[in-house]
């Protein structure tokens, strides 16, 4: 033993020479790049640096012992057949360590900016779900690389079920990308009274990640997918109820301004019309003018080409604006003497 060390003692001291400092220098590096992240600096940079600290911390020890085995090992005159598994052990175990603290960090950042608000609250979850199979993906993905297994068959299986998933829940992402966007903006917030395109107010009750509620003046409650919330008109009151819950342009239109009525448009078309400003469904207008609502919808289609609009909801504008809300009824809607 004596003269294998006598005649092999550089083979050992370098190698561990070489562990030890890969060990100070993460140690100096780990100190150097704290104090620079607790430099003052704006809050929100700061608590994002205050988060890679106490995430990092502990684990960059890990992370530069294991370097420093790492190379000192490889350097070693170690026989292959031990050094190959026992570098690909100690790889595993780096890029375990390195899942976990990206875990932690992913989570503390969602949480953060996701949870600050309780509109987004409900979208915390999702989304720490989706970031922890995000980094278990690409951990295995690594993981298996350092091992030699093949990763391209797999990558690509992945990518078809991504596809399929997409395909499967494209309605269920829309929704969520607009919750996300609902929330994020905060230009609709839980309690706001709202109006929608179609005319129905009432105050948003709750905002999910998918749907949003609105609770009725009438004390019906309204489940709208945030995707259609989203690409529909909307007036928002903020969080006070306005005095009426009629159209602002409407209440202040000057009362000497008369009612513009278009020409274009037959006595029966002008009823429906006056009809959709009031926000009244198909069924409703049908029930109003006993007529069917293949005859309403007929109807609509034509005053939408008549009057140059795109869709129902700019009808029901056209017609709050226009005052014909205001106008009296027709003869036909006035209670009949006996």
């Amino acid at each position: 033993m004596t003269t294998w060390m006598a005649n092999h003692w550089l083979h050992v001291v370098v190698p561990l020479f070489a562990l030890i400092a890969v060990v100070v220098i993460g140690l100096w590096a780990r100190l150097a790049i704290r104090k620079f992240l607790k430099k003052p600096q704006a809050k929100t940079t700061w608590l994002q640096n205050m988060a890679v600290i106490e995430t990092t911390w502990n684990t960059s020890l890990i992370w530069f012992v294991l370097l420093g085995v790492y190379l000192a090992i490889e350097i070693s005159i170690i026989p292959q057949t031990v050094k190959k598994p026992t570098l690909e052990s100690l790889a595993s175990l780096f890029v375990i360590s390195l899942m976990w603290a990206a875990n932690r960090l992913s989570s503390r950042i969602i949480r953060f900016y996701i949870g600050k608000t309780e509109a987004m609250k409900s979208l915390t979850s999702i989304a720490l779900n989706i970031s922890r199979i995000i980094i278990i993906v690409i951990g295995l993905l690594i993981l298996f690389d350092v091992w030699g297994i093949p990763t391209f068959p797999i990558i690509l299986v992945l990518v078809a079920g991504l596809f399929i998933i997409v395909f499967v829940f494209r309605n269920t992402l829309d929704n969520l990308l607009a919750g996300f966007e609902i929330a994020y903006s905060e230009h609709i917030k839980i309690g706001h009274f709202i109006k929608l395109g179609s005319g129905e107010t009432g105050h948003v009750t709750k905002i999910s990640w998918t749907r949003t509620v609105v609770q009725m003046n009438d004390g019906f409650t309204v489940i709208i997918p945030n995707y259609k919330l989203m690409t529909t008109i909307i007036i928002n009151h903020g969080s006070v109820m306005p005095e009426s819950t009629k159209d602002i342009s409407q209440t202040a239109a000057p009362a000497t301004k008369p009612p513009q009525i278009p020409e274009t448009l037959s006595d029966r078309e002008l009823e429906v019309l006056k009809l959709i400003g009031a926000g009244a469904t198909n069924r409703e207008i049908a029930g109003k003018l006993i007529i069917s609502e293949n005859t309403v919808k007929s109807h609509i289609r034509s005053i939408l080409n008549k009057l140059a609009l795109r869709n129902r909801q700019q009808a029901a504008i056209y017609a709050e604006r226009q005052g014909l809300s205001s106008l009296p009824k027709t003869e036909k809607d006035a209670p009949q003497l006996p």
